[in-house]
């Protein structure tokens, strides 16, 4: 195999990269990255041809990395985090929260009650820190500490 050139590789495919083993789904990188579902696609189709391997399979529950994208991941990442901490030289503060994220666990009504407010805070007190909220109720929650208490006896 004739090694690739970086000249003619789109680097925005890692961050595309990046998303997908992150989220494990195709649809919630296009939205971490702005993007549309069929965009992220396209570009896991290019970083296939790119590093000649499949990178993702379809599981029941989303994407699940292969060997060689899970051998990818850290030097991807470690990469795209030099490019984020040279523009953060330009301005120490608004680069701090870029591409992370806070999974919160709410019910709908608490969702559409505070989901508004926190987002407005969020982006005032720590611009580029995304929120995910989760659809939790009280069964969801309690789940793990009831099979945990029945193992105990």
């Amino acid at each position: 195999m004739k090694p690739a050139n970086i000249t003619n590789i789109d680097l925005n495919l890692l961050k595309v990269f990046e998303a997908l083993h992150d989220e494990v789904s195709a649809s919630r990188a296009a939205v971490r990255l702005g993007l549309t579902q069929s965009a992220v696609s396209a570009a896991l189709r290019r970083l296939r041809k790119v590093y000649g391997d499949p990178l993702f399979t379809r599981t029941g529950r989303g994407l699940a990395p292969t060997l060689r994208a899970n051998q990818l991941k850290p030097l991807i990442s470690e990469a795209l985090n030099k490019c984020r901490q040279s523009l953060a030289l330009l301005d120490p503060q608004a680069e701090q929260f870029e591409g992370r994220a806070v999974t919160l666990g709410l019910s709908d009504d608490f969702e559409i009650a505070y989901g508004r407010a926190l987002i407005e805070q969020v982006q005032q007190l720590a611009p580029g820190l995304r929120l995910i909220f989760r659809q939790t109720h009280s069964q969801i929650v309690a789940a793990p500490y009831l099979s945990a208490a029945s193992t105990w006896h």
